[in-house]
């Protein structure tokens, strides 16, 4: 008999794709789902909360700074861009553009934000705009008649259009883009036949793959097509731009699946997950949770993909429509229900369940409340904190996400996203929108510790160093098998309280041993490592 450690579980994060008897490091968890991991520990990933209620289905979320002081807005486009609506405190305010019409769903919304002026654009539509003072979004002024463009983004002083379509012929390599811009005011011009501007455009014949999306990466602009990557840069004089290859076999999987960090891209492309800094790719997801994604990531609604980058948590949300084993929400249809999120503090994985959601921003809030304002709540019963009643000046990420009676989702939402302990935002948590977290560790071998493929382990008992909120709420199974593909013979679930119990008895035994522990409810944990007592056994 022997009792053998294991401590600092949050160190690895999920490792999907490696057989785990391939996994010698008994705190790299073969599955998990709500978790995060951070300070070597495990803990309750972020839970959604209702921040507003929505009266129209969304497809887009965009924050902006305030004109003059205040808070940001938070923007609202439908997915058919038939409605746009700010968030004004409690309050829905239309911004909708005199006279939108709305389209048919399945094309993505992009934003971009420009010397004072919002700018939204769906490649059905004219791109529409709001500068400081209107009441409305408009139709862009000056934008040529009969033009579309799947992307607008803007760079240095102007704005950049994407896959331009004119005169009812689509130019998939094409990149336009305007006149310099001053501050408070759309473009003046668009024209390429003018001597005295400096808009113009170039149908870049060189590219053999579709352009999808183009981001800013310090002073160039990075354009990202289906299986290649081009960089933008400004040369000035007849030409203004030039366009450079950085690399192939790599492009994107759609708008809005790029975000920077530091100096470099995280990328969600068609077949993997990369970083670069403008030189050459590497994969961040290869032998950890590429086949995982990627396997079970339905590429018929892949034009509902984005990327979410929460800087105060260090994490990168990869969000897609998923059918894999874990899923909290079976077939989506018109949103994303799982995040693959990478931490790249500690290059750590996990994954999260999404409420069928279509976009994200990150914005303050005015939404702290004083005591006075929530006289109802006990503080006892409060989550988070109680600010002052003069707002919530931090980032928090949002997410829109539509309803779904067929998920459980009665109602469109904007939801905040955030840590049950050490997070700020006071709104209610939405138990509609809320799943269950689990990890689990299969095909525990033990050869860490001397222990051959001959040998047989019998599981004794689990001294676990655990806090739970509910422990009530929170179970634990533990099982084997003797042969290395075979899926374990899991015990029933069994409670444990850790501010009563030490430890755990346990029967099970197998050559391979696994364990998981799960906490329902709306409970937080926190989880960093255990002993074990085993027997190891005589040849079999």
């Amino acid at each position: 008999m022997s009792t053998f450690p294991v401590r600092r579980l949050g160190q690895a994060g999920v490792v999907t794709d490696m057989h785990p008897a391939d996994l010698e490091d008994p705190a790299v968890f073969t599955a998990g789902v709500n978790v995060r991991f951070r300070n070597g520990r495990v803990t309750r990933g972020p839970i959604p909360r209702t921040v507003a209620t929505l009266d129209f289905e969304p497809g887009h979320a965009v924050a902006i700074p305030p004109s003059s002081g205040g808070y940001d807005e938070i923007i609202m486009a439908s997915a058919d861009f038939g409605t746009v609506k700010r968030l004004n405190g409690a309050e829905l305010e239309d911004l909708t553009p005199p006279g939108q019409v709305a389209g048919s769903e399945g094309y993505p919304i992009t934003s971009c934000f420009l010397g004072g002026v919002s700018y939204l654009n769906r490649e059905s539509h004219d791109p529409i705009c709001k500068v400081p003072g209107d009441s409305t979004y408009n139709v862009l002024p000056n934008w040529p008649e009969g033009y579309r463009c799947k992307v607008l983004r803007s760079f240095k002083d102007q704005l950049v259009a994407l896959g331009v379509t004119k005169a009812g012929a689509y130019y998939p390599t094409m990149v336009k883009w305007s006149d310099l811009v001053g501050f408070g005011t759309p473009p003046g011009d668009w024209s390429t036949d003018s001597t005295t501007n400096s808009a113009g455009e170039n149908i870049v014949n060189e590219m053999q793959h579709t352009i999808v999306d183009g981001l800013a990466l310090r002073n160039s602009f990075v354009i990202y097509c289906t299986n290649s990557v081009w960089q933008m840069d400004y040369v000035g004089g007849d030409f203004i731009y030039q366009f450079t290859k950085l690399f192939d076999e790599r492009g994107v999987i759609n708008p809005n699946c790029v975000v920077q960090v530091g100096g470099s891209h995280f990328v969600f492309d068609r077949n993997d997950i990369y970083v670069h800094d403008g030189v050459s790719p590497t994969s961040i997801a290869d032998q950890k949770v590429r086949e995982f994604i990627f396997d079970a990531l339905d590429t018929a609604k892949s034009h509902l993909c984005f990327v979410n980058h929460d800087a105060r948590l260090s994490e990168i949300r990869f969000c897609y429509p998923s059918a894999d084993r874990l899923v909290g929400w079976q077939g989506p249809t018109n949103g994303c229900n799982r995040a693959a999120v990478y931490n790249y503090a500690n290059g750590t994985w996990t994954f999260y369940d999404l409420p069928n959601v279509t976009g994200a921003c990150r914005s303050a809030l005015i939404s702290g409340k004083s005591w006075d304002d929530d006289q109802e709540v006990t503080w006892d019963g409060s989550q988070g904190l109680f600010l002052t009643s003069e707002g919530d000046e931090g980032q928090h990420v949002l997410f829109v996400g539509r309803s779904d009676p067929s998920m459980g989702l009665t109602a469109p939402r904007l939801y905040g996203l955030d840590l049950l302990r050490g997070g700020t935002l006071t709104q209610p948590v939405e138990p509609e929108a809320v799943k269950p977290a689990f990890i689990e560790r299969v095909g525990l071998d033990l050869d860490i510790i001397g222990k051959n493929l001959t040998q047989y382990t019998h599981l004794q008992a689990i001294w676990p160093q655990v806090w739970v909120e509910a422990p009530a709420d929170s179970y634990w199974q533990f099982g084997g098998n003797d042969l290395v593909n075979q899926e374990p013979t899991w015990s029933d679930e069994t409670t444990f309280d850790p501010n009563a119990e030490a430890k755990i008895d346990i029967n099970e035994a197998g050559k391979y041993l696994a364990y998981r522990f799960g906490v329902r409810g709306t409970g937080d944990f926190q989880l960093s490592g255990f002993d074990i007592q085993l027997v190891i056994r005589g040849r079999r």
